[in-house]
């Protein structure tokens, strides 16, 4: 009697805190306080649980006390309370992975693929807690797998480095399918992401292709698909006895009057082009110009005619130039 009696107070008082936490857990979540909503929520369902849990296991002597050795019972309750934690856990993980993904730059595949291994890696690890307590000889299936393991990353490493590269982009949503990129000395809008490489075709309609362990490492631009106004940079190199001011004056003149032409298409009247010095050195003086363009597909036309018109304007106000030979 004393153990029913146990057993319904344990059931009710994880009824009562799930009542409670979800509570308090709906009112933060009003109040856009996210991750702590979450993670109360998680927790809410977890005393629910665990009282079910200790309500069964205080019970167990009654329902079972003469199917089951005292030993058998314990084994039965260690089963039950590893099932349930690796179900709080896994929640958890999931919620917690869910706030931190970007959701409008992840990729669905790549965030439902995260939640498959952490749930497979979860429930795993209760498998082995529990096989253990029921009193399966797992250590010599460990070493086995843990030697296969060794072997088979050590064969696949570089191919296990660009797949995970691989899907660390796509998790994070750093470089998309129609994005431009512009890294070391390539540029070109992304194609596709696949397990092992990143396709992008260049402005020669090249297509390069570049492991996804590199893209993942390198310092990157990025102008997103969607990005309106895009500013295109260009760079010129002027004499250091050059007249800056005039020369500045020079560009701005002729980029008004470009846009105010309208003969190129996707160069934007706004905002302003700007127009900046670099630090001098015994080559010349950066003149760094940034244009804008409507999109990333207007990129290469609007580069063109503006490092045009730049080049005219500064040759008409004779602003020397330096070409650099190599």
């Amino acid at each position: 009697m004393t153990n029913l009696v146990g057993a319904i107070v344990a059931v009710a008082a994880g009824g009562l805190g799930w009542q409670v936490l979800g509570m308090v857990a709906r009112r933060l979540e009003r109040r856009h306080h996210r991750l702590a909503s979450a993670v109360l929520q998680v927790l809410a369902r977890a005393l629910l649980l665990y009282g079910i849990a200790t309500g069964i296991a205080v019970a167990l002597p009654i329902l079972a006390g003469s199917v089951l050795t005292p030993a058998w019972q314990e084994r039965v309750i260690i089963v039950l309370m590893t099932l349930v934690t690796a179900v709080v856990v896994a929640r958890l993980l999931r919620q917690l992975l869910r706030l931190g993904i970007k959701a409008e730059r992840a990729e669905p595949l790549a965030a439902s693929l995260m939640q498959g291994i952490i749930y497979a890696a979860v429930y795993i690890i209760a498998a082995v807690v529990i096989l253990a307590a029921l009193g399966v000889n797992i250590s010599a299936m460990v070493a086995a797998i843990g030697a296969s393991g060794l072997i088979i990353g050590l064969a696949l490493q570089e191919t296990l480095t660009n797949f995970f590269a691989g899907f660390y982009i796509l998790l994070t949503g750093k470089i998309k399918v129609g994005d431009f990129v512009q890294f070391e000395t390539f540029e070109g809008t992304v194609e596709d992401i696949t397990w092992r490489t990143t396709i992008i075709r260049r402005a020669n309609n090249a297509l390069l292709i570049v492991p996804n362990q590199r893209m993942s490492t390198s310092v990157l631009s990025v102008f997103r698909a969607e990005q309106t106004p895009v500013m295109v940079r260009l760079e010129l190199l002027v004499e250091p006895s050059a007249e800056l001011a005039r020369a500045q004056q020079a560009v701005h003149a002729a980029l008004a009057a470009l846009v105010a032409s309208g003969s190129v298409a996707g160069l934007c009247a706004e905002p302003p082009p700007v127009v900046r010095f670099g630090d001098s050195s015994r080559e010349g003086v950066p003149m760094i110009v940034w244009v804008p363009a409507v999109s990333v597909q207007h990129m290469f036309e609007v580069r063109s005619a503006a490092m045009q018109a730049c080049i005219n304007a500064l040759t008409a106000e004779a602003i020397p130039l330096v070409v650099l030979r190599r």
